[in-house]
Formats: structure tokens, sequence, C-alpha cells
């Protein structure tokens, strides 16, 4: 649900500022995010100019996209603490040295793959999180 705001109030124009510095930030357009949670690109520019208050339902939609907890997003942290301040592996590193060797066009493809990944393995995360609150966690 979409909600038409009046004159734009500061929170709202703060949370769709921050949407769209974390959208970018991604390097997704407002095309491909509004894709990838289901509504019109037309209606996520207005989020982000604040001229639309975003909906429970399509915030929770947009951070699991950039990847971010409410509280994350709320706190002001663009990263989740755990994966901002891990440093390097060897594996990391040597990952790194082999991206440097691909074109352009092969690193594209790379990052689209491990974004594909990353936002699976944490859909399939969090639904393991929600089963094991519920009690449904199968031991």
């Amino acid at each position: 649900m979409i909600t038409r705001t009046g004159p734009t109030s500061p929170q709202v124009a703060t949370i769709g500022a921050r949407l769209r510095r974390l959208r970018k930030e991604r390097n997704l357009t407002q095309a491909e995010l509004a894709r990838q949670i289901g509504i019109q690109q037309s209606d996520l520019s207005r989020m982000e100019k604040g001229e639309y208050r975003v909906s429970l339902d399509n915030l929770v939609k947009i951070l699991t996209a950039l990847d971010l907890q409410i509280a994350d997003f709320f706190a002001g942290r663009a990263e989740p603490q755990a994966a901002a301040q891990r440093p390097l592996s060897h594996e990391d590193m040597q990952l790194l040295h082999m991206l440097r060797e691909l074109t352009p066009e092969a690193r594209q493809e790379v990052q689209q793959f491990v974004e594909f990944k990353l936002r699976r393995e944490r859909v399939e995360r969090r639904a393991n999180e929600a089963r094991r609150s519920s009690g449904d966690g199968g031991s």
C-alpha cells in the first residue's frame, strides 16, 4: 500500500533520502529495486522524494532487497555490523585477486551472481529464524 503524503514531513523525507542513498550505494537503479519488490518505479521514486509514505510492508521488502535489518536502517548503519568490521581473510584476498583479472563485464556478472546468492541465503536464514522463534524448528 502506498500512502500519499500532504506536504512532505521531515521524517518521510529523511526515510526517502536514506532509501535512495542506500539503493545507490548498492548500484541499483530505481527500476531494478522496484522490480525486485513488486512495485512501480514511479512509486519508488515518489517514496525516495518523500511524496509517498513507505508502508511497513514495502519498507521490509526494500530493506530485504538491500540486505538491511530494520534496526540497522533506523540506526543509520548501511552495513550489518559483523560484516563491516570483519577483516579480509586469505580466501577473500584470493577472490579479489582473481576478480581483478576479469573483464569489467565478467566482474559485473560475478557481482550479480554473488548478490543473488546473498539475497537467497538471507531469505532462507530469516525463514529459518522465524521457524525457530515460532517453535517450528523441527527439533
